[in-house]
């Protein structure tokens, strides 16, 4: 009995399957059935159809592998954006007379230790300055020291003995305005010791303050964010009331221009080898500095005009339901990071930098974000978060792997949806400001035994054309390909799709219902002779 009713559910199936293939508007089904037709017509046209549905099913993958993994496009923009859209850049300026000489004679400390005549028992505070500058120092002259692993009262040297702003600039043009320096330049603690920033944010508004270490600060600006945004921008209507601070316009009245000075009686060539001058870095307000990546150089006497063009990446609002990994980048907010309240590729790569250092040296180098139960290393750790940044090198080039594998996640540092970046081209010449004591004497007052130079940062240009991120392969885009190649090796349409539909769902239920009338129908006409039933066969009666 089981077996016939299967019989029957077999038959059923292929006269639904020849039905479909006749009147179906798929190219091919309907050469494969047909009583009309020999053998090898119907196996050739089952071969060609399987293989047009083999190529365009491989094709519809490929279209769908390169919509996953490349969903978004980088191209220019159509309209170009005026400069004053963007923040004007946040420029940290260093000297490389990172001690005045009233402090701390480094190379005469450096020839006594050696020497043998400079101990912390014979000279405690002395010794502990030169500590702290040895790490600041060009050359490594460290090796002398060979029980200070770690140094935790590093920075509060280096704060006590920075220069001071008076000392180093001379005077500030702020858009052709003479303004106060000590009022537009603040100390920020980079890993060039003590240096003065132009433009930065707060430190309740770039850094996690709860998560670091309150012995001392890291940015001594106060300014705090006011009407602007790294992925909004500035909003719309802001007028003065805006920080960071912006130009309205190109060129050399719409910049910063400073003139900044050094005692030639403080220059020791011993720790900032034999260039003499200042080094500059321009950077994004909400950048920390690491001038160890980027930055040039400001020499003595010397006038050097900046020309910055920014280069700035956008995101389309249709990106943003992409994933960070399929669109590339993290939104500003997207992202918590530890040290950080604003994410940035860069300060990522140092959250990064200083979690793996502190796994490899159980310390921080004194201008990495330092957790409160964390220690500064001192010079026999040197040589250890030095390798710990070969080893992140390396990583990224995937020459080595770690062997903790929470690094692989928490350094998976993508770019900013929003990025900005200031590019510059740089033009020198002599500085003869001597020739300028006669005509402008109450602003180079205090000059005497003192090498000046001059720092123009300007934009080159009135406005800028953004790269955009765009989406490549929507879900638009998708179904366009996919149904052109099914249409074009299959014949296939929305129509196609719901006839196999239709086949599949509906149509055995119409039939099904219909058995169920007809098998009613014969149950009332049908006679009983001699007290047995006959049976009745075909197709829709059952036994």
């Amino acid at each position: 009995m089981y077996g016939e009713k299967s019989s029957d559910w077999w038959n059923r199936c292929k006269l639904l399957v020849r039905e479909f293939c006749r009147e179906s508007s798929i190219h091919g089904c309907k050469y494969i059935v047909g009583a009309n037709r020999a053998l090898i017509e119907k196996t050739w046209w089952l071969i060609v159809s399987g293989i047009s549905l083999y190529g365009c099913g491989s094709l519809i993958h490929n279209v769908y592998v390169k919509w996953q993994s490349d969903p978004v496009i980088v191209s220019f923009a159509s309209k170009q954006v005026p400069i004053f859209k963007i923040p004007f850049p946040s420029v940290t300026i260093c000297p490389e007379n990172k001690v005045k000489m009233t402090h701390i004679n480094i190379s005469q400390s450096y020839y006594d230790a050696i020497e043998g005549n400079l101990t912390e028992r014979s000279d405690p505070e002395r010794f502990r300055k030169l500590l702290a500058m040895l790490q600041v120092c060009d050359f490594m002259m460290y090796e002398i020291i060979k029980n200070e692993t770690y140094d935790d009262e590093c920075i509060k040297w280096l704060q006590r003995m920075k220069t001071p702003l008076d000392e180093i600039f001379v005077t500030c043009q702020w858009r052709s305005e003479d303004v106060n320096c000590t009022q537009k330049f603040q100390p920020t603690l980079t890993a060039k010791g003590m240096c003065y920033t132009f433009n930065s944010l707060a430190a309740e508004d770039m850094l996690r303050t709860s998560e670091l270490n309150t012995e001392y600060q890291y940015l001594a600006e106060t300014r705090r964010i006011t009407n602007w945004t790294l992925d909004q921008g500035y909003s719309f209507g802001s007028t003065q009331g805006v920080y960071p601070q912006r130009v309205l316009g190109a060129g050399v009245g719409g910049g910063l221009h400073v003139l900044i000075k050094a005692n030639i009686s403080d220059m020791d060539y011993q720790c900032s080898n034999t260039f003499q001058g200042f080094r500059v870095m321009l950077h994004t307000p909400i950048e920390y500095p690491e001038l160890n990546l980027r930055s040039f150089r400001v020499p003595l006497d010397q006038e050097v005009v900046v020309s910055v063009i920014p280069e700035v990446v956008e995101t389309s609002a249709e990106v943003k339901d992409y994933s960070p990994e399929g669109r590339q980048c993290y939104y500003a907010n997207e992202r918590h990071l530890r040290f950080f309240r604003v994410y940035s590729l860069e300060n990522c790569q140092m959250e990064c930098l200083t979690n793996y250092t502190i796994e490899r040296c159980g310390c921080v180098k004194y201008s990495m974000p330092r957790p409160p139960d964390v220690r500064i290393c001192g010079l026999t750790k040197v040589k250890c978060y030095q390798r710990a940044v070969v080893e992140m090198l390396k990583s990224k080039a995937n020459m080595v792997k770690f062997e903790n594998p929470r690094f692989k996640d928490s350094c998976n540092c993508l770019a900013s949806c929003t990025t900005i970046q200031y590019n510059v081209e740089l033009s020198q010449s002599n500085f003869n400001w001597h020739k300028l004591l006669p005509a402008t004497k109450r602003f180079l007052n205090g000059v005497e035994g003192t090498q000046v130079s001059s720092l123009l940062v300007m934009f080159r240009t009135e406005g800028f054309i953004p790269v955009v991120r765009r989406e490549l392969y929507g879900t638009t885009d998708l179904l366009a390909n996919a149904g052109g190649l099914l249409g074009l090796f299959m014949g296939i349409s929305i129509l196609s799709l719901v006839e196999i539909l239709y086949y599949c769902s509906i149509k055995p239920l119409v039939l099904w219902w219909k058995e169920l009338n007809k098998v009613a129908t014969v149950k009332q006409v049908t006679p009983i002779v001699g007290g047995v039933k006959p049976n009745v066969v075909g197709m829709f009666y059952i036994k």
